[in-house]
């Protein structure tokens, strides 16, 4: 599925959709009735496919495993947890999320985002869809307990200031998204994946980066961390945009 950033929605709309569609699924006709129609839901369902929390047949809308972990939530602190797992692993935000933690920021505002994705990533969304798509990421963001949204007033842009604990969060959650991503059984961790150089070649027509690094844990033990991202559907700008993102190739400015 291409990139299509969301924006024009907002995070309620997200839970309200994902309530009605537990179960067997909801028909988008209901949700029209129920929610309206037009825009609002057009990009709320965007937003959600987009995030991986929904999957859609024709006009039948169904959860798919994330989505159900996140609307089952039965607390709080579930959902938060939930829901930052699927930020963090839709590439545009969880990328410009380990950005940040790569240049040490405490605050992360619109025109910073916006270069992450626009010149380092190269998603090629038209800018106005950028800049409202900015504002959600930051709103999602402060929902899933990653940071505090600031709207931008008096000259300043809108911004996110990140959680003085994001970092431990996002160590966290890593062998989750690993097992996401790369199939792993359930209970299976980072530590015990195969590494880089034991990963099996990628099916044809198909790119799979697998991503190693090197994280400090608990007494100074250091812990191998292996992401395989799928960029099947991605072109090779694109792709060569995650990878300087993720530190994997140079900047262009450092070349």
């Amino acid at each position: 599925m291409a990139i299509l950033l969301p924006y024009r929605t907002d995070p309620r709309l997200l839970f309200q959709v994902l309530e009605y569609a537990k179960g067997r699924g909801v028909d988008r006709s209901v949700l029209e009735a129920r929610l309206g129609g037009g825009e609002p839901l057009r990009e709320t369902l965007n937003a959600l496919e987009q995030l991986g929390l929904i999957e859609r047949d024709d006009a039948e809308i169904r959860l798919t495993e994330v989505g159900r972990r996140l609307a089952y939530a039965t607390d709080a602190a579930e959902r938060r947890r939930e829901l930052a797992r699927a930020v963090l692993s839709y590439p545009p935000y969880g990328g410009a999320i380990e950005r940040a933690l790569r240049e040490g920021l405490a605050v992360i505002d619109g025109p910073w985002v916006e270069r992450v994705w626009q010149v380092e990533m190269r998603l090629g969304q038209p800018r106005n869809r950028v800049e409202e798509a900015r504002t959600f990421f930051f709103k999602l963001a402060e929902e899933a307990g990653l940071g505090v949204f600031r709207r931008g007033v008096r000259g300043q842009p809108s911004r996110l200031l990140l959680a003085p604990d994001i970092g431990e969060q996002v160590r966290a959650l890593r062998p989750l998204l690993v097992e996401e991503r790369s199939g792993l059984v359930e209970g299976e961790s980072a530590e015990t994946a195969e590494p880089a150089s034991a990963a099996p070649s990628a099916e044809p027509g198909r790119v799979s980066p697998v991503l190693e690094r090197k994280l400090a844990g608990a007494g100074g033990v250091e812990v191998a961390v292996t992401v395989t991202v799928d960029l099947t559907a991605w072109d090779l700008d694109k792709i060569e945009g995650f990878l300087r993102l993720l530190g994997v190739v140079p900047l262009r400015d450092e070349r």
